[in-house]
C-alpha cells in the first residue's frame, strides 16, 4: 500500500499569473467597446451642441492595418432611421496613422464618384473648399464634421473649428461616404448607424 501523502496538482504561480493576464487581455476589448467611445466629440463641439447622442461607432481596418476609429452622433437619435441627418449630426474620426491631405481629398472624390454623385453635385468646388480646411493628419489626430439642420457643415479638430462649408447639399453628400446604403465598408456603416 502506498503511504505517500496525496498531492494535488497545481500550476506554478507564474502560469497562474500568465493565465490571469490572458483573461484580462481577451476581455479588455469588450470592456473598451461597451464602456468608452472610440472617437469622442471634442470640447469645442460639445460646448456648442450639448444634446448629441451617440448613434454608433466603428473601427476601420484594411489588410490588418488600423486606419481610424469613428463615431456617429445625432441631436435627434430617433431620426437616424428616417433620413440621414434630418437633424444636426456629427461624424468624428480619430486617425491611427499618418495620411496626407491629398490622399484624403483623393479618397473623398473617389468615393463620391463611386456613389454616382458626379452629375448631381459640384464635387470639384467642394474639394477646393476642403483643401482650404483640411491639413495632413497624424496618428491620434481627430477630424469632426458637424452638419446642422440649416445645411451648414463645420469641421473641427480637437481644439478648434477649422472651417465651414455653407452648402445645404454638402453635409449629406459628405456623410454618405460612410453612411449611404452603398457605402464601401458596409460593416462599418452598420456599426455607425447602431444596427
Amino acid at each position: 500500500m502506498n503511504n505517500r501523502p496525496y498531492k494535488t496538482a497545481s500550476w506554478p504561480f507564474g502560469y497562474q499569473f500568465l493565465l490571469f493576464l490572458f483573461c484580462i487581455l481577451i476581455s479588455s476589448p469588450i470592456w473598451a467597446t461597451t464602456n468608452q467611445v472610440l472617437s469622442p466629440l471634442p470640447s469645442p463641439v460639445i460646448e456648442k451642441w450639448q444634446d448629441f447622442e451617440l448613434v454608433g461607432q466603428s473601427t476601420l481596418k484594411r489588410f490588418g492595418f488600423h486606419i481610424y476609429d469613428s463615431s456617429f452622433w445625432m441631436v435627434d437619435k430617433q431620426s437616424a432611421t428616417q433620413q440621414l441627418c434630418s437633424s444636426t449630426c456629427a461624424l468624428s474620426i480619430t486617425y491611427a496613422r499618418k495620411i496626407r491631405m491629398q490622399q484624403l481629398l483623393s479618397s473623398t472624390k473617389k468615393e463620391w464618384l463611386r456613389l454616382g454623385y458626379a452629375d448631381q453635385y459640384p464635387l470639384d468646388a467642394w474639394l477646393i473648399m476642403l483643401s482650404n480646411i483640411w491639413t495632413d493628419v497624424n496618428k491620434g489626430d481627430q477630424l469632426v464634421v458637424v452638419s446642422d439642420a440649416n445645411g451648414t457643415s463645420s469641421f473641427y479638430n480637437r481644439n478648434q473649428r477649422l472651417g465651414v462649408i455653407d452648402d445645404p447639399q454638402f453635409g449629406n453628400a459628405f456623410l454618405s461616404i460612410w453612411l449611404n446604403e452603398n457605402a464601401r465598408f458596409q460593416k462599418n456603416r452598420r456599426e455607425l448607424l447602431g444596427e
